[in-house]
């Protein structure tokens, strides 16, 4: 029996296009989750299952299957992607591993490490934080010799959740800042110094968080020159239906008086 209903639907105002996300979770422990778009109707459709995963595309007809198993030591995860159904290339998963080095109370890290087979790619994650306020995340892989770094802040209070300085070579510097000025409220910030550009994005749950409104918009800074910038990019709302559990455990005190 379904105990969870979830529909999010945004509206992209760039591609004019309704994307829509509907996830329903059963009691028996598997959730199933289907894709649609009002340009090319269904997109995709995936299950999930304890430790297994499995999705396909119908827009790419790419198939992935996913394993994950996780010990005290890290988590292991096995991932296999069938591109366009060319079943020949399988075996040629994307092994990773996530591990830690340091775990002392205050300062812990998390290392992850990444192998694909198929693409012969390889990437790194290291992050270090203190306090579980103060990060420091440095990434890599083997295709460059760029590396990319993140400093974060986050004391979680009202007026600042978050500040984070993130540097890519393919984004430059971006500046965010995160705050949840009143209940239900989140809103968020990001400036790129490259783009010359501002994003932004609130957040609202209403119906004690069982719905939540989202409205994504991007402005140009003074110096941008392209002109391109969309004032309101997207526009969503996400709802959470219960009523299945709710009647299920409304039938079950029945049965039991």
């Amino acid at each position: 029996m379904a105990e969870k209903v979830s529909n999010k639907s945004v509206y992209d105002l760039q591609k004019k296009e309704l994307k829509n996300r509907t996830e329903v979770k059963f009691d028996i422990g598997l959730k199933v989750g289907c894709n649609f778009s009002d340009q090319t109707n269904l997109v995709s459709v995936d299950a999930e299952k304890g430790a297994y995963k499995f999705g396909y595309d119908f827009q790419r007809q790419d198939a992935v299957f996913q394993y994950t198993r996780k010990k005290n030591a890290g988590t292991f995860k096995f991932r296999q992607m069938v591109p366009g159904r060319h079943w020949e290339v399988v075996p040629s998963p994307a092994v990773e591993l996530t591990t830690k080095l340091v775990d002392n109370g205050k300062l812990r890290d998390s290392l992850k490490l990444v192998y694909d087979f198929q693409n012969r790619f390889a990437h790194y994650t290291e992050t270090l934080k203190y306090k579980q306020q103060f990060k420091v995340r440095v990434a890599g892989d083997s295709r460059s010799t760029d590396t990319a770094f993140c400093v974060g802040y986050k004391p979680d209070s009202r007026w600042v959740k978050s500040v984070k300085l993130v540097h890519t070579a393919a984004t430059g510097p971006l500046l965010s800042y995160k705050l949840k000025p009143a209940a239900g409220w989140k809103l968020g910030s990001e400036a790129s110094l490259r783009s010359r550009t501002l994003a932004a994005s609130a957040t609202f749950k209403a119906l004690q968080g069982d719905a939540e409104l989202v409205l994504d918009a991007a402005v140009p800074l003074p110096g941008n020159s392209t002109g391109k910038v969309a004032l309101l990019r997207k526009a969503g709302v996400k709802v959470d239906l219960k009523f299945w559990a709710a009647a299920a455990a409304a039938a079950a005190a029945a049965a039991a008086a």
